[in-house]
């Protein structure tokens, strides 16, 4: 199977919220009774106090993770609800990472744009 690009993530605390991710994901896996269903990429960037790097997952582990929440709570209809589920982890954590969708801007875009008008 592929490995697809599908969260981009931004962080301060590097070892930390890997660790954070980790168990999210871990626990993913084990309510759809699946194993090396996400990976990170293999170099993290860093810039400015933050380190960048990328989610990958398998072409189904979105989708049955879907499948598995809607049948516990109907409003759970797709992968947006999955990040919300990661971002309210990490904020039960006190993290500060940032976790969007690999395929918006970057987040840092619009300060990027204001900076150098």
């Amino acid at each position: 199977m592929t490995w697809v690009p599908i969260f981009y993530v931004s962080s301060q605390d590097f070892e930390g919220d890997i660790k954070s991710l980790k168990t999210v994901f871990s626990q993913f896996e084990k309510q759809i009774h699946q194993t090396d269903g996400y990976r990170f990429s293999p170099e993290a960037e860093f810039a400015m106090g933050w380190w960048f790097y990328t989610i990958y997952v398998r072409i189904g582990f979105i989708k049955e993770l879907v499948e598995y929440n809607h049948t516990r709570d109907p409003k759970i209809k797709d992968e947006k609800a999955i990040l919300k589920i990661i971002q309210n982890y990490l904020k039960i954590q006190k993290s500060k990472a940032r976790i969007k969708f690999d395929r918006d801007k970057p987040m840092l875009g619009g300060y990027w744009h204001w900076l150098l008008r």
